[in-house]
C-alpha cells in the first residue's frame, strides 16, 4: 500500500471506508477467534492509518491496555503483511475512559443504559428460533422485557457456537430499549477476571464493585471461566448476591451445566442452579436452513434455495461453521465468476471439511500419548501425579474429548476410574494451554524435546486421522 492515508474504519465488518482496513479486521479475526477478537475489538473500534503510523481505537482504557499487553504481536505481524512494512502502531481508547494504572476520579455508579461492547448484529429480532433453542429465546426474551424477576438467575448453557452470545446480547439491545433508565452490564468471565485482577493491583476495588454491583441487569458471557480461581469466585458470588439482594437481574451463559463446571465452589454452583438453567441443542435441518438463509440477506447475496439446502444438510452442530460453510461456497462462486453452486470437487472439498471423522478407541488414544511421551500406557491411567505424567493424562483425556464420542464421566471412567470432573477440568486446562501458547518439555531415549501444546495435539491428532 502506498504512504497515503487509509479512511477511518469504524467495526471489525465495515460497510464503507477503506478495503485495506477491512481485510485486516477480518484477517486479525481470523487469527484470534471470533469471541476473542470481538471481545477486544467491539463494532465501535476505528482502524486509522496515516502515512505508516496505525491508529487503533478500541472502546475503553482496559481494553486499550489489554491489547497493547497482550495482543500487540498479533496485531503487528497482520497489519504489517496487510499494509507491505514496518508499521508505528498506537492502541488508544476511543472512550474517555483511562488506563489502567492512571488515577480516575470514582464513579458515582455505572451510566444507564446498553454496555459497551455490544455488536449491533446480535438482534433478539435476528436470533433464529427452533426447537434447540425456543426455551432458551423465550427465556431471554422474559427477562428483557419484564421487570418482575422471575428467572434470576437465568443460566443458559450449550456446546460452543450455538448462538448463547446472540442471546445475551440481543436480551441487553432489548432491555436497554425498553428500560433506557436501568443500567445493563454485559461482558465475558474473562473480562470480569481481568478487570478484577487490575482493579486489586491498582487498589480500585472500591471503584469496580461500585461498577458491578449496582447494574440493574449483569450479563456474564464464558461464565466457564471462572472455574480455578478461587478469589475471582469469591469476589463474583459477593458480587452476585449484592445484585440479586437488591431484585436486579444476573445472566450467565456457559459452555457446560453448572454442576458440571470443574473447580467451581459449591457456594457458585447452587447459587447457578438456584433459578432457571436451560440447555441450548444443535439446530435441526429447517433451523440451519433458515439460519444460512438470514445470514446471505444480511450480506446481500443472491443464493439458490438449492445451494442452501446441500449446505444445511452437513452434518454440523455448529452454526458458526455453518456460516462459515456459506462464505467459501459464496467466495469460491465469485471467484469463479459463476453464480451457480460449486462444481462437484470443490463441493466435496468444502463437505469434507466439516465431516465428523470416525471415532477413535479410547486405547488407541491412551497409546499414541504414552507412546509420543515415552511413557507406559499404564502410567497415564494410573494414579502418579508427576508433571509429565499429569499433563500426559489430560491430553488424552482431551484427545478422547476430540475423537470420540464418550461424555466426560465416560472418559473418566476410561482413563483410570477417574471422576467426570476431573475429566472436564483436564479438558478445560489443555484448552487453556492452547489458547496460551504453554510450552512443554520432556526427555525421551533420544533426549529433550520441547514442544508447544498446540504443536503435542496437532501431531497426535495427524497420527489419530491415520488408518489403524
Amino acid at each position: 500500500m502506498s504512504g497515503a492515508a487509509m479512511a477511518e474504519v469504524a467495526g471489525p465488518a465495515a460497510a464503507s471506508g477503506g478495503e485495506p482496513a477491512q481485510r485486516l479486521s477480518t484477517l486479525l479475526r481470523q487469527r484470534l477467534g471470533a469471541a476473542r477478537f470481538e471481545q477486544w475489538f467491539d463494532g465501535q473500534t476505528r482502524w486509522t492509518l496515516e502515512g505508516r503510523h496505525l491508529r487503533i481505537a478500541v472502546g475503553n482504557g482496559f481494553a486499550a491496555h489489554w491489547v497493547r499487553q497482550k495482543l500487540m504481536t498479533e496485531v503487528r505481524s497482520t497489519a504489517e503483511g496487510v499494509f507491505g512494512g514496518p508499521l508505528e502502531i498506537t492502541v488508544e481508547a476511543s472512550s474517555s475512559e483511562p488506563a489502567p494504572g492512571r488515577p480516575a476520579a470514582p464513579p458515582a455508579a455505572p451510566a444507564a443504559g446498553a454496555s459497551a461492547g455490544l455488536n449491533g448484529r446480535y438482534r433478539l429480532e435476528d436470533f433464529v428460533v427452533g426447537p434447540g433453542n425456543q426455551l432458551a429465546y423465550h427465556s431471554a426474551v422474559r427477562v428483557a422485557e419484564e421487570a418482575r424477576r422471575q428467572f434470576n438467575p437465568l443460566f443458559i448453557h450449550g456446546s460452543c457456537g450455538l448462538g448463547k452470545t446472540h442471546l445475551l446480547q440481543g436480551l441487553c439491545h432489548r432491555y436497554a430499549g425498553r428500560f433506557p433508565q436501568q443500567r445493563c452490564l454485559y461482558l465475558t468471565g474473562e473480562q470480569f477476571t481481568n478487570e478484577f485482577l487490575e482493579a486489586l493491583k491498582a487498589n480500585r476495588m472500591s471503584q469496580f464493585r461500585q461498577r458491578f454491583r449496582h447494574a440493574d441487569l449483569l450479563v456474564i458471557d464464558d461464565a466457564h471461566f471462572f472455574s480455578g480461581k478461587r478469589r475471582t469466585q469469591e469476589e463474583f458470588l459477593h458480587t452476585f448476591n449484592q445484585v440479586e439482594t437488591h431484585n436486579r437481574q444476573v445472566v450467565l451463559a456457559c459452555d457446560a451445566a453448572p454442576r458440571d463446571l470443574a473447580q467451581l465452589s459449591a457456594a457458585l454452583t447452587s447459587r447457578f442452579v438456584s433459578g432457571l438453567v436451560v440447555r441450548v441443542d444443535p439446530p435441526d435441518l429447517a433451523t440451519r436452513l433458515e439460519i444460512l438463509r438470514r445470514f446471505a440477506e444480511r450480506r446481500g447475496w443472491t443464493v439458490t434455495e438449492t445451494l442452501l439446502l446441500q449446505l444445511a444438510q452437513v452434518p454440523t452442530a455448529n452454526v458458526r461453521e455453518l456460516e462459515g460453510l456459506l462464505l467459501q461456497a459464496v467466495a469460491r462462486s465469485e471467484l469463479s465468476g459463476s453464480a451457480c453452486p460449486p462444481p462437484a470437487g470443490a463441493w466435496r472439498d468444502l463437505q469434507e471439511r466439516l465431516r465428523p471423522p470416525a471415532p477413535v478407541a479410547v486405547e488407541r488414544i491412551v497409546r499414541a500419548v504414552a507412546d509420543y511421551f515415552a511413557l507406559p500406557p499404564v502410567a497415564v491411567t494410573g494414579d502418579g501425579r508427576g508433571r509429565l505424567v499429569a499433563a500426559a493424562r489430560a491430553t488424552a483425556m482431551y484427545l478422547a474429548r476430540r475423537h470420540t464420542h464418550l461424555s466426560y464421566p465416560d472418559i473418566g471412567r476410561a482413563i483410570g476410574r477417574k471422576s467426570h470432573s476431573t475429566a472436564i477440568g483436564a479438558c478445560r486446562r489443555i484448552q487453556s494451554q492452547l489458547e496460551t501458547g504453554a510450552l512443554l518439555d520432556w526427555t525421551t531415549p533420544l533426549g529433550l524435546r520441547r514442544q508447544t501444546m498446540r504443536e503435542i495435539i496437532t501431531n497426535l491428532t495427524a497420527q489419530l486421522r491415520r488408518p489403524g
